[in-house]
């Protein structure tokens, strides 16, 4: 892993900073009661500050963090050749989502406002993209298969935070996941390697 030169540390430090204070914040009072001006005195910056990292409060919440896509990237990539796919996919979700238990709550609890599960989709299309692609690569010539899986997949972790209570502990909502992909795990045999 590479050093990162200081200032895009510090850029990056700001960033997670002001994410953390936005989740902390909208955990206690709700997400109506934050403001811009809370989320950035609580993170110790300025309004501007604010703004040069998100465009809107919303953003402060659900944007993905800067190393989210490599990390991915990196579980993708050690789960590469695997005898069972739909086995190494299960690992590659459920490591990805245990880095988010820190957003996972807050995040759930504010899904019924349909402009905030919509912003979240659009923030987190590209996991699905880089599963799909991965899926690909693992099943050379199965497109079929491969979209298959990265659906199922998707349903699976969708269908888990859709019952995953807002006051449920976050291990709750990984074992429904966990839950899921064992459920289906025989509809999928012919994502085993011969």
């Amino acid at each position: 892993m590479t050093t990162l030169p200081v200032r895009e540390a510090r850029r990056r430090e700001s960033w997670r900073a002001l994410q953390g204070a936005a989740v902390q914040l909208v955990r206690e009072r709700g997400f109506a009661a934050v403001t811009v001006d809370d989320i950035a005195a609580a993170a110790g910056v300025s309004r501007r500050t604010f703004f040069n990292h998100f465009p809107t409060k919303v953003a402060a919440l659900f944007d993905p963090d800067p190393e989210d896509a490599e990390r991915l990237r990196r579980l993708l990539e050690e789960a590469d050749g695997a005898d069972d796919v739909w086995g190494a996919l299960r690992g590659v979700w459920l490591a990805y989502l245990a880095g988010h238990r820190h957003l996972i709550a807050v995040r759930r609890q504010l899904m019924d406002d349909p402009e905030l599960l919509a912003y979240q989709a659009v923030a987190y299309r590209y996991v699905e993209t880089s599963m799909a692609g991965w899926l690909r690569r693992q099943l050379p010539g199965d497109a079929y298969v491969a979209a298959l899986l990265t659906g199922m997949s998707a349903a699976v972790v969708g269908a888990a935070f859709a019952a995953f209570a807002p006051g449920d502990p976050v291990d709750a909502f990984l074992a429904q996941v966990e839950r899921g992909f064992a459920l289906l795990d025989g509809a999928v045999v012919p994502a085993r390697r011969a």
